[in-house]
């Protein structure tokens, strides 16, 4: 241990202090902070009998190596570089966690996705000086990886200016290449340079990789060469640093949601250290400030909150910007570049039509109108929607219900980041009594509505539509079906409840229902404002969350694509086809009219 922590034992420990700050509510964070300092606050009860134990002198020999012989830039000066309170828990997380029978770092890995402008590069680079200059290892390798080399360089520069702005650490290493510095040796084997993740490089000897901006990186490749290279090395540490992306195929959604899954103990690593900043899911930052905080933790530090106040404005009025700013400034997951429409467009057009009750839409003046419902079932441990769409003239009123099994509700809100129990409490979702959602809970509400209003017809996709069919059956009710598919493929034939629907010259008619189309016209609806939704946060969240799949086949047709969406979107899947069902056009010859007015006796 270096001679900075001489008498310095009534010195506090700033890692504990943050976790109980945030925990006690005197820091304002999201959910999964809050786990990862739950986390911490676990390891500390755990510790003996998981084999590791906290080394404060450890922790706080970092933090004072920044203070002391680092500087960053602020305004037009160099100054000391403190870490504020949440660099502080990072950093002595990596540093003072140890394993008891060799004292070796516990944590090798480090995951930390946070919003633009947090200081995230100056601290790995300050962490890559440390790692190479003072933790005591022989010919220590440090990389600063990035997508591009371009990129790679922005920390590997910080890390240069802070070397070269201390008189003592500058004498102790050499920067190579002059004005564009491209290396810095320690001693006669140490080094720190950046790499690229376009630009192959075999056999390192990994002490620390420092990888910035994950969500731009194409592969895996740069992580798997820094792992690679650990090899031979006792405590090395990959510390990765991010915003969040957007593409949930990509390496960093897999570190994204296995990090979540750790912190909140969802998932076993004992190696892996992570602090993902959030909102939470009810958190809209562009109407809301205080929730600001949660994913840019360095305000008022290394981002002011007038920078915040014009993103927030630029994204209010300028539609591409708003994913961007989402993304970037208050890391929300938006799956797309540009997702399918604004929150601000669906706030507009959300109404109090009526309320909920108990997950069922009580709307009052409403009974006897004319509408079509919509189903959009889920997988059997998800959610369920019905959506019931009330024409007038050119105008939409949409209403939307969720179904969710109530026992299975608390452990998928941390899969799924939101809060299930909290919206079946207070009744925007009907919890269904059972680990499963059984369809014949749907089947009796979807009778209650066939009795409320005069439902011209209930489209569904065929996923799990026969169970429910059967379970109406039971009911001694039947109900006008139209199938209604959810891909790029037109659905044949007209048929109701099974009967096909002919024209007047004996010919099958063609079933108008296509998801592209009910798309397109769910979208004009509410960008031209002929559209009211009834207020719930869970279609709030679910519109967020959906992402536009275009035809592969070169069309221009375009669907809702649920495996790349960022949450569930059953409900506005539903609020499409319901909207759908509605404006399209009912052949003339309907032997079943008298049917459709009057569906629930079983015939």
């Amino acid at each position: 241990m270096s001679e900075r922590l001489e008498s310095r034992a009534d010195l506090p420990d700033p890692a504990l202090d943050y976790a109980l700050a945030v925990l006690e509510g005197r820091v304002v964070a999201g959910p999964h902070v809050i786990a990862a300092c739950e986390r911490f606050m676990r390891d500390l009860l755990d510790a003996e009998e998981k084999g590791w134990f906290y080394d404060r002198e450890a922790a706080l020999d970092p933090m004072l190596f920044f203070a002391e012989e680092l500087t960053v830039r602020v305004g037009d000066e160099d100054v000391p570089f403190l870490l504020m309170d949440f660099q502080a828990f990072i950093v002595g997380n990596i540093f003072g966690w140890r394993w008891r029978d060799t004292g070796h770092r516990r944590f090798r890995a480090a995951y930390v996705e946070c919003g633009k402008g947090s200081g995230k590069s100056p601290l790995a680079g300050g962490i890559g000086l440390y790692m190479g200059l003072e933790d005591g290892e022989k010919d220590p390798e440090i990389y600063a990886a990035g997508s591009k080399k371009e990129q790679a360089k922005i920390l590997f520069n910080d890390a240069v200016a802070m070397l070269q702005a201390s008189p003592g650490l500058k004498k102790r290493a050499l920067v190579m290449g002059g004005n564009e510095p491209r290396k810095i040796k320690f001693g006669q084997g140490g080094v720190f340079e950046p790499v690229a993740s376009d630009k192959k490089k075999s056999g390192p000897r990994v002490h620390c990789g420092l990888v910035d901006e994950l969500h731009e990186h194409q592969d895996r490749y740069t992580i798997d060469m820094l792992q690679d290279g650990f090899k031979g090395r006792n405590q090395p540490l990959l510390f990765v640093i991010t915003n969040s992306g957007f593409d949930r195929t990509s390496i960093c959604w897999e570190w994204h949601e296995f990090a979540i899954k750790v912190a909140h103990g969802e998932a076993e690593d004992d190696t892996l250290f992570s602090m993902v900043f959030s909102l939470h899911p009810e958190d809209d930052p562009l109407e809301d400030e205080s929730c600001w905080p949660k994913t840019n933790p360095g305000i008022g530090r290394t981002i002011t909150e007038a920078y915040l106040r014009k993103q927030v404005a630029d994204a209010r009025v300028l539609p591409g910007r708003e994913s961007v700013v989402r993304r970037l400034n208050f890391c929300e997951w938006t799956d797309a570049e540009n997702p399918w429409i604004t929150r601000q467009v669906w706030a507009t057009a959300e109404r109090d039509l009526g309320h909920y009750e108990k997950g069922k839409l009580i709307l009052p003046g409403f009974e006897g109108a004319r509408c079509t419902v919509a189903l959009d079932l889920s997988f059997a441990f998800d959610l369920t929607a019905m959506a019931l769409d009330f024409p007038e003239a050119d105008r939409h009123l949409l209403a939307i219900e969720y179904f969710t099994p109530r026992e299975t509700a608390k452990e998928r809100e941390k899969r799924d980041s939101v809060p299930y129990m909290k919206w079946i409490k207070e009744g925007y979702i009907h919890g269904v009594p059972a680990k499963t959602v059984r369809m014949e809970f749907i089947a009796q509400r979807l009778l209650e509505i066939l009795q409320l209003y005069d439902v011209e017809w209930v489209t569904y996709d065929r996923y799990a539509h026969k169970e429910l069919a059967e379970r109406m059956q039971e009911l001694g009710v039947t109900a006008p079906w139209v199938e209604h598919p959810q891909g790029f493929r037109r659905g044949g034939s007209l048929e109701v409840n099974g009967v096909p629907i002919l024209d007047n010259e004996g010919k099958k008619v063609d079933n108008p229902l296509w998801m592209p189309q009910s798309v397109n016209q769910f979208e004009e609806a509410l960008i031209e404002s002929r559209i009211e939704v009834q207020r719930s946060p869970v279609s709030r969240w679910q519109v967020s969350s959906v992402v536009i799949r275009e035809d592969p086949a070169g069309t221009g047709n375009r669907i809702f694509d649920k495996r790349k969406s960022t949450g569930r979107i059953d409900g506005i899947v539903a609020g499409a086809m319901a909207i759908g069902g509605a404006l399209a056009p009912k052949p003339d010859n309907m032997p079943l009219e008298s049917f459709l007015r009057n569906p629930v006796i079983a015939r």
